[in-house]
């Protein structure tokens, strides 16, 4: 399984691209997209723009199960990905290309996984 090493992981298996000091891209890893099977609707719940950590901010529904999306840290949502919108099995094809938001953090990456821990966590 394909782990790239320049990002971040959570171990409920998000990805994060560090863009700057203190913003970046979420999103879902290979080894979700693949428990989750064929996507056929990513639904975010985004009440509110300050997301706390561990807050449930949205679903992805495919054909094997529904993957709960939870905050990595506490953050601020600076946007979301719309292309997704019209097709989200998109990221089926290619996970780390297709973010679902772009947050920013006042946090360190204290707390994320590299890629070798979240290898290890898969094991």
């Amino acid at each position: 399984m394909f782990i790239p090493r320049a990002l971040y992981y959570t171990k409920n298996h998000l990805w994060l691209r560090q863009i700057g000091l203190y913003d970046y891209f979420v999103g879902i890893t290979e080894f979700a997209q693949k428990e989750i099977g064929e996507i056929s609707l990513i639904e975010l719940e985004l009440n509110v723009l300050h997301m706390k950590k561990e807050m449930l901010w949205g679903n992805i529904y495919g054909l094997n199960q529904t993957f709960s999306l939870l905050a990595p840290f506490d953050c601020k949502v600076m946007a979301t990905n719309a292309i997704l919108d019209e097709n989200p099995s998109r990221i089926n094809r290619d996970p780390y290309n297709h973010w679902l938001l772009r947050v920013s953090t006042v946090a360190s990456a204290y707390g994320l996984l590299t890629s070798e821990e979240y290898s290890e966590l898969l094991k």
